[in-house]
């Protein structure tokens, strides 16, 4: 049996009566918990992004970067810097500046030393000396050997300056202008000046002033709903892609016709007022339904003589990243929730020819035939591609987008193949959305199409025969 110390008998006596001896409290593992939290939300986050960014493509990629067309840099040529042994003086850090016009003289970058006077021309012996260990010019009694040959001393003085004028003449000297010699190295045209960006203020307005179009809603055109006013076709028949269109009379109706649908319009102001008041009155233009003061928008448009048309909702590439909003016609959605929404779209304004929708799924599915159907009754025109079955509205076929690729290089590569195709393939319409790059790089574009054969046109001048589809 153990017998007890002191020290027991006074810790025993020491406690409490009636309680027990602490138990040691177990420690509640925290640490695993928080890494498995941690490790929870930045796979799921990290799921998510991933799965968004497999939706999108390359538009939105360089939509969300806001990768714009800007000018692009110089050329550096290898060895052309700052030095005094380059022959030809470069422009700053060794980059060369834009080429000056045919025939103009470019002045030096550096003032030309001043004429030496005769007093302060330089020695000649000082320059012509020749090296220590070139050969002795062998004695005068000696015979010249044909293998020796005495150096010849280079005349350096410069030569004699033009005559100065005295200090009292009042008539000064002309300017000296050097022209700068080419610098070394294969060089390249730059695509602008290197200090203008794209804008919209480059653009040049039309050069006659457009006539304006139609006060809207036409008499007879329109028809109370729980949505707000609906085009309806006319107790006379008339419709809605022929009452608001733009007046348009050809020569020549064996050419091909070609409607440029400047699109995205309503959503930001000065992208939209450069569109109304800087580009021809043939361009049509395609107004968001999520626009504010959306009637104020068409109606400015009209005046300027420009046809046009809403943009319809649908569903494209890259959906749900890529969302038409609540509006939007989509392949899940049930057929009488997409008519109510069309309906919706259509209420906004009025004195528009009829709806762009651009391709993608909804459009190559079979929600969009009664779509289809609902327009026919309305009177409004389809620009679009889609198989329809009757009734059918009078559709445009959409050629594409310009721009897709927002870089100059690419759109002018676009229009070539856009313009070639239509010269095959017959009438369409063609994109553009409302970048300064893109509208600088039309301009051009719609002076040469003349001359290629081809026909500017508003989009309902395309309806029939000439668009391919009625």
């Amino acid at each position: 049996m153990d017998t007890l110390d002191d020290d027991d008998i006074d810790k025993f006596l020491s406690r409490p009566l009636g309680v027990d001896e602490e138990k040691p409290r177990r420690k509640f593992p925290l640490r695993p918990l928080l890494i498995a939290l941690v490790v929870a939300v930045l796979g799921g986050g990290l799921g998510t992004a991933g799965y968004f960014l497999s939706q999108m493509d390359t538009r939105d990629l360089i939509g969300l970067l806001d990768v714009a067309d800007q000018p692009k840099l110089a050329i550096q040529i290898p060895g052309q810097g700052k030095g005094p042994d380059q022959k030809a003086p470069a422009a700053e850090g060794g980059m060369l500046k834009p080429p000056a016009p045919a025939g103009a003289d470019v002045p030096s970058v550096t003032e030309p030393p001043p004429a030496p006077t005769p007093a302060e021309a330089p020695p000649v012996a000082a320059a012509t000396e020749p090296p220590p260990a070139a050969p002795s010019v062998p004695p005068a009694h000696e015979a010249p050997s044909a293998s020796l040959v005495p150096p010849v001393k280079i005349d350096a003085t410069p030569a004699p300056p033009p005559a100065a004028l005295p200090q009292d003449t009042p008539a000064a000297a002309p300017p000296i202008v050097v022209k700068q010699e080419a610098p070394q190295g294969p060089l390249q045209p730059l695509p602008r000046p290197v200090d203008k960006a794209p804008s919209f203020a480059n653009l040049a307005p039309p050069t006659a002033k457009p006539k304006p179009l139609g006060a809207v809603p036409a008499e007879g055109m329109t028809r109370p709903s729980g949505f707000g006013p609906l085009p309806v076709i006319a107790s006379d028949g008339r419709q809605s892609w022929q009452v608001y269109a733009r007046p348009f009379e050809s020569k020549d109706n064996t050419k091909p016709r070609l409607a440029v649908v400047v699109t995205g319009l309503g959503l930001d102001r000065e992208a939209t007022d450069a569109a109304i008041d800087r580009l021809p009155p043939e361009i049509t233009l395609a107004f968001s339904p999520y626009a504010a003061s959306l009637d104020t928008w068409v109606k400015k448009a009209r005046d300027s003589g420009h046809e046009v048309l809403l943009a319809l909702p649908v569903e494209e590439s890259g959906y749900p990243a890529r969302d038409p909003g609540p509006w939007g016609l989509t392949t899940s959605a049930r057929p009488e929730d997409n008519a109510d929404r069309l309906l919706r779209v259509l209420a906004r304004t009025a004195g528009y020819v009829g709806v762009l929708a651009q391709d993608g799924p909804f459009t190559k599915s079979q929600q969009l035939p009664p779509i289809l159907a609902m327009l026919k009754e309305r009177g409004l025109l389809f620009v679009g591609n889609g198989a329809a079955t009757d009734p059918k509205p009078p559709m445009v076929a959409l050629g594409g987008t310009v721009d897709s690729d927002v870089f100059r290089d690419a759109v002018e590569s676009k229009q070539k193949a856009l313009a070639a195709q239509v010269r095959t393939k017959g009438s369409q319409a063609v994109l553009f959305n409302p970048r300064p790059a893109s509208l600088e790089a039309m301009a051009p574009w719609l002076a040469s199409l003349a001359a290629e054969g081809i026909v500017l046109a508003p989009v309902s001048a395309l309806v029939g025969p000439q668009g391919g589809k009625s």
